[in-house]
């Protein structure tokens, strides 16, 4: 072959890969870098608001589960049963100062929880997709490599929330701290208790940055495999509702002799709300199931104090098993699933609304 017909063959060669780069989205470059940060806007805003709106529902919940946790710092502990704790926290603290207090940090560590989560979720999905040297990268993946993408997901994320959740667990438990102290007639006179800005102040003398950041490995193995779990079961009920809908849509077309809205590309992706919501729940509940005991010793290394601030993940992970065994482990699990079912519901049903209204607002 001639030097001449080479550089032909490696012009077409060339020419067929640029048109094979374009050919998803069917657009320059350009507009395909575009795309990908319209979405990466439209994961982050999104993510934000329902996380938001989650946290407020779930937060009564989370903080009686953060009691009972705490609670086994003491002997005998401070409450006997989620029933107890709910009663005396109501009756000692009513309602919004006790199970609501320290709302607005995590409230805010929820938005940007949320949203890192689905922006990392994508993300991995669409680098996990190049890596395979797929055109498209928004293919569908196989559920390991969704269940893999939502653990990098969870890694990612635990770098945020780590701090975000120390100063919730820390303001969950003040007023239990300050009651505890009056029974033992020591002076509480500290005017900064129970406030944001001087606890981070406090955490920032003491231990320096790094103080914001104790319970970073627990809370970075319960991320991994929770928000493996999280993303998992979702997808999977979204699959399942999806073979039903096409299911049922095939038999409706059978008995109408028309295909559902005269297309025949029907993926069954039209949720109803029932659906999302149900979907929602499920991810929530193999969340929370899946790596609890890590939240537990990360709960209690985070409102540890006294003689025990020197305590890292193995031995407190040994005071608990040496002093209430296995089910030490697990308390508040009974709250906690309670808490998302509704929480985790709505969080994924808001989500999957507000990004279908941006979606159609912002398309070109």
């Amino acid at each position: 072959m001639s030097e001449e017909s080479i550089q032909q063959v490696g012009l077409i060669n060339e020419e067929d890969h640029r048109r094979q780069l374009n050919t998803n989205g069917g657009g320059s470059p350009n507009k395909y870098s575009n795309d990908i940060l319209r979405e990466s806007l439209i994961e982050i805003a999104v993510g934000s608001a329902s996380g938001a709106i989650a946290k407020i529902v779930e937060y009564p919940f989370d903080t009686v589960k953060v009691r009972l946790q705490y609670s086994q710092h003491f002997d005998p502990p401070l409450f006997s049963s989620t029933l107890d704790c709910l009663q005396k926290t109501y009756k000692n603290e009513g309602f919004y100062k006790g199970f609501y207090k320290g709302l607005m940090s995590p409230m805010i560590g929820s938005a940007l929880e949320v949203s890192t989560l689905f922006f990392s979720y994508r993300l991995a999905q669409n680098y996990l997709n190049y890596l395979k040297n797929n055109e498209n990268l928004q293919a569908e993946l196989k559920m390991s490599e969704k269940l893999l993408c939502g653990a990098i997901s969870g890694v990612v994320t635990s770098f945020i929330l780590t701090p975000i959740e120390l100063l919730k667990c820390k303001l969950q438990v003040d007023n239990l701290e300050r009651q505890k102290n009056i029974n033992s007639n020591i002076s509480t006179n500290n005017k900064n208790s129970g406030k944001l800005i001087p606890l981070i102040k406090s955490i920032y003398k003491e231990h320096g940055l790094k103080g914001l950041w104790k319970g970073q490995l627990p809370t970075c193995i319960r991320e991994a495999g929770g928000s493996a779990a999280w993303f998992g079961c979702y997808e999977y009920a979204l699959e399942v509702f999806r073979e039903q809908n096409i299911q049922k849509s095939m038999k409706v077309s059978h008995n109408n002799d028309e295909f559902p809205k005269h297309n025949k590309q029907y993926d069954g992706s039209d949720y109803s709300a029932s659906q999302l919501l149900f979907a929602g729940a499920m991810a929530g509940i193999g969340y929370n199931a899946s790596l609890f005991p890590a939240d537990t010793i990360k709960n209690m290394m985070q409102t540890q104090g006294g003689k025990e601030k020197g305590d890292n993940f193995l031995t407190i992970s040994l005071k608990v098993y040496k002093k209430n065994g296995i089910r030490g482990f697990y308390s508040g699990l009974g709250v906690t699933l309670f808490k998302t079912i509704p929480a985790s519901a709505v969080m994924f049903y808001c989500y999957e609304i507000f990004k279908k209204e941006l979606n159609g607002l912002t398309s070109p």
